[in-house]
């Protein structure tokens, strides 16, 4: 029987050997030198005992090398006895022994755990956040409305919620027409699109029209011709100095009759403007405030979840729940079967406020200034103000107020 492959050939007691290879090495395996004069009988005893090889090469007359399975070492040292063969170990290779010399120097694969324990808990963490796609607004900008809503450097990822924090970057600028924020590792991406704006030719002929509905007490005209006198009502979008100038209009001696000019109108207008804000407050107000919180964080793994810290469900009766998943160490599609839910409990805390007439009234008109404070424009002079209670058919338990202001 022929047991040692020839050059080119392949013995058929070896053949899958390579299959097993991978085992092998988790398992651990070593090279021998085999020596002796009965080398056919010390295989063949080895096979008929399952003990498998691989890698088996001819040395000499007298000598082969081979790999086994570390586990067989010691069943071929008394196959080895009874062939009057003997064997040297020339080479170790698999995981037992990377273990092995693990242990012999504990303070290096310490130091190795510790690096890859900080690496991992710094990962956890925002270090970068850039703006791509900003080009009116400015990227500082954007970041500081950013670490308004929670995206700053140094923040626990699984405490940023992107959706907010596009929301507030998309009511802080209005010129930005769509945000995205994208979570990678320690770095997160703001994407935005700003609103495309017609461009704003600075010297182009343009009317000046009104942009509220007025009593017109003042008309001072620079460039251009007016179209309205004092004493004129105008409504929004009505057009008050014209950059079109008609031949013989007012001021325009001299131009060439038929032709007209177009200019970019200046000037300045001042009208008598009213503007009315409406509020209301009960005399006997119920409802529900946020009081206390407390937060816990869970690692689920599949359907098993294994609490980290935190309540395992909320200790308040009345409670607001706010759940955020994330998933670590996402790379691409690829990430870790597990992920850290978050939860956040807010206790609710019933209240009751009871009001005099007099205090709901002045509530009630302190609402409605509020509502028209953010309508009136930064320059302007107040001219007179009033209040009017808004009254019901039957009582109602609340008080309805109107305030009226005249600016100019």
């Amino acid at each position: 029987m022929k047991l040692i492959a020839a050059p080119g050939e392949r013995s058929a007691i070896f053949e899958g050997g390579k299959r097993l290879r991978l085992i092998a090495y988790l398992r651990g395996y070593v090279s021998l030198v085999v020596e002796g004069k009965s080398l056919e009988r010390f295989i063949n005893m080895a096979v008929s005992r399952g003990i498998r090889f691989w890698d088996v090469a001819y040395l000499g007359r007298e000598r082969i090398v081979l790999r086994v399975r570390l586990g067989a070492v010691r069943s071929l040292r008394h196959i080895a006895r009874r062939t009057a063969s003997r064997f040297t170990v020339q080479e170790k290779v698999g995981l037992p022994f990377l273990v092995g010399r693990a242990r012999r120097r504990k303070a290096l694969c310490g130091g190795a755990l510790f690096f890859l324990a900080t690496l991992y808990f710094f990962s956890l963490f925002i270090w970068m956040v850039e703006v791509s796609g900003a080009k009116r607004t400015t990227p500082w900008e954007i970041r500081r409305a950013a670490a308004e809503a929670g995206l700053r450097p140094g923040t626990l990822r699984w405490r940023i919620e992107e959706k907010e924090v596009e929301q507030v970057i998309k009511e802080r600028f209005p010129a930005i027409a769509w945000v995205e924020v994208d979570v990678k590792g320690s770095k997160a991406l703001i994407t935005v699109a700003e609103k495309k704006l017609p461009d704003v030719i600075p010297n182009a002929p343009a009317h000046i029209v009104a942009g509220k509905a007025g009593l017109v007490k003042e008309v001072l005209v620079l460039e251009g011709q007016p179209l309205i006198k004092e004493g004129d009502t105008v409504l929004p979008g009505q057009v008050l100095i014209s950059g079109e100038v008609v031949p013989g209009g007012e001021g325009e001696a001299g131009i060439v009759p038929g032709v007209p000019r177009y200019t970019r109108a200046k000037g300045i207008v001042r009208a008598r403007v009213w503007y009315q804000g409406y509020g209301e407050a009960p005399f006997r107000e119920r409802g529900e405030r946020p009081g206390r919180t407390v937060r816990s964080l869970v690692l689920k793994t599949g359907k098993r979840e294994i609490k980290l810290y935190g309540p395992g469900s909320s200790p308040y009766f009345r409670y607001r729940l706010r759940v955020t998943a994330k998933k670590p160490l996402r790379w691409r599609n690829f990430g870790l079967p597990v992920e850290f839910i978050r939860r956040e409990y807010v206790e609710l805390v019933p209240y009751e406020i009871r009001r005099s007439r007099a205090q709901a009234r002045r509530l009630a008109e302190e609402r409605a200034r509020k509502v028209v404070s953010a309508s009136l424009p930064e320059r302007m002079r107040l001219l007179r103000e009033s209040v009017e209670e808004v009254r019901a058919a039957r009582p109602e338990g609340i008080i309805r107020v109107r305030l009226k202001v005249e600016v100019l």
